[in-house]
């Protein structure tokens, strides 16, 4: 699976926008598959490796997981943002949240190429 990320200049105050980007690529190959059963044993895996709470954060970075993520995820605190202190304290637990969903998707889709343009 080759999926890209694009970090845009107009968009520089949301972060992680490309890497974003590019896992919300992915969210689209999972949900766009004919196969209804990969799609059900990836929302599986990524309820069994993740908490609401990680599952949570990461639909706030990359809205196209809420396709596939269980639906007790996405009615929890839906449309609550977060503060500034929640999200500096809380960035090695996106990090840690981000690396289990990339290795689950990995499970699926072997090989995954992330091609991430301008990162500043």
């Amino acid at each position: 699976v080759f999926v890209e990320g694009k970090f845009d200049l107009n968009t520089s105050d949301e972060p992680y926008s490309g890497i974003a980007k590019a896992i919300t690529a992915i969210c689209q190959k999972v949900t766009s598959g004919d196969k209804t059963s990969h799609a059900d044993d990836i929302r599986e895996k990524i309820s069994n490796e993740l908490h609401n709470e990680e599952a949570r954060l990461l639909v706030h970075f990359v809205p196209g997981l809420a396709d596939i993520v269980s639906a007790d995820v996405k009615g929890v605190n839906a449309g609550r943002g977060f503060d500034i202190d929640e999200l500096e304290n809380g960035i090695e637990r996106l990090k840690h949240a981000f690396r289990l969903l990339i290795r689950t998707f990995c499970g699926h889709f072997a090989p995954i190429v992330l091609f991430l343009d301008d990162l500043q």
